[in-house]
C-alpha cells in the first residue's frame, strides 16, 4: 500500500501560478538550447528512409490514400497510424526537409516536459521536486535518441498522449466527472495509435491511485487486494485496449518479420539481457558516456550474458523491490518509481526479443520518469531531514542539469548524419555487426565505394548470418558497374533470408542488367508477392517484360503503377510509346 502524500517542498509551500508559469517557460527554453542545433540535421539511415525520407505516402503528405494507408496494414513491422500521420502533416506543412521534422520532434519533447512538470505538480502538490524531475526528464543524454531521430516520433507522440491520459485520471478521481474518465480512455486510445509501448498504462493508473493519489485504504493484505480488485475494475476499458493492442502488434510483428532476422535467440540468453539492461539503464542514467544507437544482443555472436552477471542482477533487483516495499508507509515515492520503471519497461525489455538489439536509448524516454520521481523526492528528503539551505539544494540540481544538457548536447551531435552516427557507435561498442552495415549503407550513398566495401565486409565478419550485410554488399558491386559480382551477394542474403523484399528487387536488377530478363522478371514477382504496391518493382516488371518482348506484360504493369505512381507509369508509358 502506498499512502499519499501531503508534503510539498524543503522549506515550505508550493509556489504561486505565475511561478509554475515560469518554470514551464524555463523548462522550455532548456529543451530548446539543447536541441536547437537540431535543425541543421539531415535524415539518418536507421529506419529514416521507410519512415520518411524514401516512404512515398508520407511524401505526399496529408492525402485521403495515405491516410487509408496509415490506417490500413502493418507498416515497418508495427501499427501506429498517428505516427504516420505526424509524419505526413511535417511534409503538408513544410516539405520533406529533415530540418523542419527534427524542429518538430523537439518541440513535441519540450511540450513534454511541461507537460510532465504539470502532471506531477498537480498531483503531487510539489512545485520545485516537480520541476527538477521535468528538467532531468528534458535534457537527459539517454533521451536524445528518441528526439534526434526522426523515426522515434513514436516515442515522443504517444509520450504526450500518455501524458494527457495520466493528467486526465488525476482530474477524474479529484472530481468524478464521466467526462475525464473518457478523456483519459480517449488519450490512451491515441497514445497506443502512436506506439504501442504504452499498453502498460492501467497499471501506471494503478500507481497513481496509490501514490499520491492515496485511493489505497487499510493496512492488511486482504483490504489491499480488496481495493486493488476494486480499482482494477474501474479501469477495465484500459485492460482491454491494451489487450488488443499487444495482440496487434505480435501480429504486426509476426507479419513483418519483426522477430529478429539474424538468428532465433534462446530463452535463457533473453532472460539474462534482459536482467542485465534492467540493471545497466539506470547505470547509465547516473553515467551516460559510450551511448550508441545500437547495441548488439550478445547472443547474436556468442553465448550470450554470462551466468553469473545476469543471477547478480536478479538479485539486485530482488533486493531494491523487497527494500522500496519496506518503505512504501513512509516514503511511498520510491515504490511509486521503482514500479513505475521496472513496469514500462516490460515490453522493450527483451523477454519477447524483437531485433538484435540488447538494449536501447529510446526504450527508457517513459521508464526514467520513475527513476527521477524516486530519486529527487528521496534526496530532497534527505536534505530536509539534514536541514540543507535550499540555496545549496538549488546550486547542486542547477550543476546537474548543466552537466547532462552539455553531455546531451553532445550525444545529440552524433545524430547529424549517418556517417557520424554509425561510427560512434564503433567507437563505443564492440562487435556492432548493425553500425558496420549502417555505415557501408552510408558510405555506398556518398560514392565511397572501397570505404563501404571494408565496413560491410567487417559486418559480415563479426556475423556470417546477418543478411543486410550480404545484401549491403551486393549494392556497392551493383554501384560499381559489377552486376556479375553483385549477383552472389544477393544470393547469399536471399539464403539467409528468403523473403528479404530487397535483395529479391535488386537480384532482379542485376541479371537484369545482364540481359536476363525473364529470371529478372521472375524476381521481380516475387518481391511483389512481398510488397504488392512497390511502385518502383512495378516500374521495373514493366521494364523487364518490354525488353523481353511482352508488350502486354509491360502493359499490364503499366496500369498497375497508373494507380500507384501516376509519375513513374508516364516514365514508363513514354518507353511503351517512343
Amino acid at each position: 500500500m502506498l499512502p499519499a502524500s501531503t508534503r510539498n517542498e524543503v522549506g515550505g509551500g508550493p509556489p504561486g501560478r505565475r511561478t509554475a508559469v515560469a518554470i514551464c517557460a524555463g523548462l522550455a527554453l532548456l529543451v530548446a538550447l539543447v536541441y536547437w542545433q537540431v535543425h541543421r540535421f539531415d535524415f539518418v539511415n536507421f529506419d529514416d528512409p521507410e519512415y520518411v525520407s524514401r516512404n512515398r505516402w508520407v511524401l505526399q503528405g496529408l492525402t485521403w490514400d495515405g491516410i487509408a494507408w496509415a490506417f490500413t496494414g502493418f507498416r515497418v513491422s508495427n501499427w501506429h497510424p498517428l505516427t504516420w500521420l505526424s509524419h505526413m502533416l511535417d511534409v503538408q506543412l513544410f516539405g520533406p526537409t529533415p530540418g523542419a521534422h527534427h524542429v518538430v520532434s523537439a518541440a513535441f519533447h519540450g511540450l513534454n516536459t511541461v507537460l510532465l512538470f504539470a502532471l506531477l505538480r498537480g498531483a503531487t502538490g510539489a512545485t520545485w521536486r516537480s520541476a527538477f524531475v521535468a528538467a532531468l526528464f528534458g535534457i537527459h543524454p539517454l533521451h536524445v535518441e528518441s528526439v534526434a531521430w526522426v523515426s522515434e516520433r513514436k516515442d515522443l507522440l504517444s509520450t504526450l498522449f500518455l501524458l494527457l491520459t495520466l493528467q486526465a485520471w488525476v482530474g477524474f478521481v479529484r472530481g468524478r466527472r464521466a467526462g475525464l474518465y473518457l478523456a483519459a480512455l480517449g488519450f490512451f486510445a491515441l497514445g497506443l495509435m502512436s506506439k504501442p509501448m504504452l499498453v502498460t498504462t492501467p497499471f501506471l493508473l494503478l500507481l497513481l491511485d496509490a501514490w499520491p493519489l492515496g485511493r489505497f485504504s487499510g493496512t492488511g493484505v486482504r483490504p489491499f487486494f480488496r481495493t486493488m480488485g476494486r480499482l482494477a475494475v474501474e479501469k477495465a476499458p484500459f485492460f482491454l485496449l491494451a489487450a488488443a493492442a499487444s495482440a496487434v502488434t505480435w501480429l504486426a510483428q509476426s507479419a513483418g518479420g519483426g522477430e529478429s532476422a539474424v538468428s532465433p535467440v534462446a530463452l535463457w540468453p533473453r532472460v539474462a539481457n534482459a536482467l542485465v539492461s534492467y540493471v545497466r539503464y539506470p547505470a547509465f542514467t547516473v553515467w551516460p558516456q559510450g551511448l550508441a544507437s545500437f547495441y548488439p544482443h550478445p547472443a547474436t555472436t556468442g553465448p550470450g550474458t554470462p551466468v553469473l552477471p545476469a543471477l547478480g542482477a536478479a538479485s539486485l533487483l530482488a533486493l531494491v523491490t523487497v527494500w522500496v516495499v519496506r518503505e512504501r508507509t513512509t516514503r511511498p515515492y520510491l515504490a511509486w518509481g521503482w514500479l513505475w520503471y521496472v513496469g514500462t519497461l516490460v515490453p522493450v525489455i527483451g523477454f519477447l526479443q524483437v531485433g538484435g538489439q540488447a538494449m536501447a536509448d529510446r526504450y527508457t524516454y517513459v521508464p526514467l520518469i520513475g527513476i527521477f520521481v524516486a530519486a529527487v523526492w528521496g534526496l530532497a528528503d534527505l536534505a530536509e531531514a539534514r536541514r540543507t539551505p535550499r540555496l545549496v539544494m538549488a546550486l547542486v540540481a542547477s550543476a546537474v542539469v548543466a552537466l547532462f544538457g552539455a553531455i546531451s548536447w553532445r550525444q545529440a551531435g552524433f545524430w547529424r548524419d549517418s556517417v557520424t552516427l554509425h561510427q560512434r557507435s564503433l567507437d563505443v561498442t564492440a562487435s556492432n555487426w548493425k553500425a558496420s552495415q549502417g555505415l557501408c549503407d552510408a558510405l555506398l550513398d556518398l560514392g565511397r565505394f572501397g570505404e563501404a566495401t571494408a565496413a560491410c565486409e567487417q559486418a559480415i565478419r563479426i556475423l556470417p548470418v546477418y543478411p543486410e550485410a550480404w545484401q549491403t554488399l551486393g549494392v556497392v558491386r551493383a554501384r560499381m558497374g559489377k552486376p556479375d559480382e553483385a549477383i552472389p551477394f544477393f544470393r547469399k542474403a536471399l539464403a539467409l533470408r528468403p523473403d528479404y523484399f530487397n535483395a529479391l528487387r535488386n537480384l532482379g536488377s542485376a541479371v537484369g542488367n545482364l540481359g536476363d530478363y525473364e529470371q529478372a522478371s521472375g524476381y521481380f514477382r516475387q518481391a511483389l508477392r512481398l510488397r504488392p504496391d512497390d511502385a518502383e518493382t512495378w516500374g521495373y516488371l514493366g521494364l523487364a517484360r518490354l525488353r523481353a518482348g511482352d508488350r502486354d506484360g509491360a502493359t499490364m504493369a503499366y496500369r498497375r503503377l497508373q494507380a500507384l505512381d501516376p509519375s513513374r507509369a508516364e516514365a514508363l508509358r513514354r518507353t511503351l510509346d517512343p
